[in-house]
């Protein structure tokens, strides 16, 4: 059962990929309604990517669980004039379009509020609704570019997207502060994210070394990898991940292992002493990772293997801690969904509770009627291309 104290919130979602899609995702598995205003022919841009399992894209069935899909062609003016009605009774409004797109849609903050002075709209985008450079096309690579983050982990793109991931928070975040705001004074407002600013905030540890520093950072000079802190290869050419940063930790490896002279050189890195480095790397290849995991049985120490994706998905299962599980939804199938990581004692959730991933538009003709277009009204718009997905 979805969690009943945020069953009357009702977000409008317009955007595309994950920053918007993981952030709303929060509301919606906390019980929200989550209304996803789609295109009417292709969506969400992730409706797309492959690999698909019935033409449902994994990207699609990993952020929309919860939610429902109502297609418009915004373009149009009967489309606009469905948004504003059910912007009038929504809650929340988040968009990620370039700058000025929602104002000459006429659906931008100002416009809205006027007939729902309560409304949080949120908006993101690269570097904020003010600044010209959030009118150039961007990803997610680019951002982790320009902040300097690339420049520290030799350049490589990283196998999720931080600064959307970044946003997503901060997006959520901004909302759910905004939503205590109005709880306490009434007055809705409106929320601006700048996707680079969200990415700099998580690297809040790696500017301020960088000043410590004398303002000069680079691979070599940040904290890790260090000798107690690095992944190394076993006999059997797997990997383990050593995390010894407390000296209690340390000590007590080197001492188990007869290598007490490694003690003094706990945080050096590997321009500092590449003896000590192969010492540590021949040492580790000295077992297999079966007999490190026998070694270390009775020890409390800070190192595990680095398990691959089936392995993890397999012990995580086993766990049984709701963070992930398999559900089984319409034409998907059986598929490995996330739960929401906050366990909060008075709203709970439940993935085995989740409504499928909507096709593009499925409520479409539901949510026009509740909103108070008869059915003579509807066929209109489907007639007209106003509104698409309905069957």
């Amino acid at each position: 059962m979805l969690a009943e104290s945020f069953a009357g919130l009702k977000v409008l979602d317009l955007t595309r990929y994950l920053p918007g899609g993981y952030a709303t995702q929060v509301f919606a598995d906390l019980g929200a309604e989550v209304i996803k205003v789609e295109e009417i022919k292709k969506g969400d841009f992730c409706r797309g990517d492959d690999p698909k399992i019935n033409n449902v894209s994994y990207y699609f069935a990993a952020l929309c669980r919860n939610k429902k899909s109502i297609a418009i062609n915004l373009k149009s003016s009967d489309g606009q004039r469905i948004f504003k009605r059910l912007a009038e009774t929504a809650d929340i409004i988040i968009e990620n379009f370039r700058p000025g797109v929602t104002k000459r849609l006429g659906i931008d903050y100002e416009e809205i509020k006027k007939t729902n002075p309560k409304i949080i709209y949120c908006s993101l985008s690269g570097f904020g609704q003010n600044n010209p450079l959030s009118l150039k096309a961007i990803h997610d690579l680019n951002l982790q570019a320009l902040s300097g983050y690339l420049s520290l982990n030799g350049g490589k793109p990283s196998p999720i997207h931080l600064a959307d991931a970044a946003t997503a928070m901060v997006g959520a975040l901004g909302i759910a502060a905004a939503l205590f705001h109005r709880e306490v004074t009434g007055a809705g407002q409106y929320v601006d994210v700048a996707m680079f600013e969200s990415f700099i905030w998580w690297l809040s540890l790696l500017y301020s070394r960088f000043h410590f520093q004398g303002n000069q950072i680079s691979a070599e000079t940040i904290e890790y990898p260090a000798l107690c802190y690095n992944t190394y290869e076993t006999k059997d050419k797997k990997l383990m991940a050593f995390a010894m940063v407390e000296d209690k930790f340390w000590k007590e490896f080197c001492e188990n292992t007869g290598m007490q002279d490694l003690i003094p050189k706990q945080f050096l890195r590997r321009q500092e002493d590449p003896e000590a480095w192969q010492k540590m790397c021949s040492l580790v290849a000295s077992k297999t990772r079966t007999e490190w995991l026998e070694w270390l049985d009775g020890k409390d120490i800070c190192i595990t293997p680095v398990k691959n994706m089936g392995d993890a998905a397999k012990d995580i299962l086993a766990g049984n801690t709701g963070i992930l599980d398999y559900v089984e939804f319409p034409i998907v199938g059986k598929i490995l969904q996330t739960g929401l990581p906050i366990h909060l004692s008075a709203i709970p959730t439940s993935l085995q509770a989740a409504t499928p991933p909507p096709e593009l538009g499925q409520h479409t003709r539901e949510i026009l009627a509740r909103i108070g277009f008869n059915n003579g009204e509807i066929e209109t718009f489907i007639n007209k291309g106003v509104v698409g997905g309905i069957k």
